[in-house]
């Protein structure tokens, strides 16, 4: 569910940077896979010069885990991808806890409370997309583990699974951009 521009600023504002949210956790057992995710994931060239391209400003809230393995995986992938732009890239986290329940509750996942669960946002908190839950390389992993001959994955699992995730959650911060820069609102705004 998209949620409304000044509901998700109210949000994002109250939302941490990547190190603190991450300093949030328990240390002996939130932190290390946090930390070994983000150690994996620089940026190659092309990556950093495809991000670094990016004009239009996006805001992005993710509503995550310190204690999720694959939170611990995309929020590090997101962090990477913002630290390659941070002019354009503003990256906050907001822990799953009680007190956020105004925007738990609307926003399940096939009736779950899933995490991450990662909103963007317009430089002017119009949201553009919602993302939740595993990419799409984690979930054909998980089938083929699952469900086997039965799971109906017709793509070889990915060399490099942790890189994987970086490249699909990539493709959707370009999608976003792309998304932003041929608005026409936007477009209009900047007269560009």
């Amino acid at each position: 569910m998209l949620m409304n521009a000044e509901f998700l600023e109210a949000k994002f504002r109250i939302g941490l940077p990547y190190d603190e949210f991450v300093a949030s956790g328990e240390p002996l057992g939130h932190r290390p896979p946090w930390d070994e995710r983000y150690g994996r994931l620089a940026l190659t060239k092309k990556e950093n010069e495809l991000v670094a391209s990016f004009t239009r400003k996006l805001n992005i809230l993710c509503l995550t885990g310190t204690w999720c393995g694959d939170c611990a995986l995309q929020g590090a992938a997101m962090q990477r991808i913002a630290e390659a732009n941070p002019q354009h890239i503003d990256l906050r986290f907001i822990l799953r806890a009680d007190e956020q329940a105004d925007i738990i509750v609307p926003n399940q996942i096939n009736g779950g409370f899933r995490v991450p669960v990662t909103w963007f946002m317009a430089e002017d908190f119009e949201p553009v997309s919602r993302i939740g839950d595993r990419t799409l390389s984690r979930y054909r992993a998980m089938a083929i583990k699952n469900l086997g001959d039965q799971s109906n994955v017709h793509a070889p699992p990915p060399s490099d699974p942790v890189r994987e995730v970086l490249v699909e959650v990539l493709r959707e911060f370009e999608r976003v951009h792309l998304l932003l820069r041929t608005s026409a609102r936007l477009r209009e705004k900047h007269g560009d």
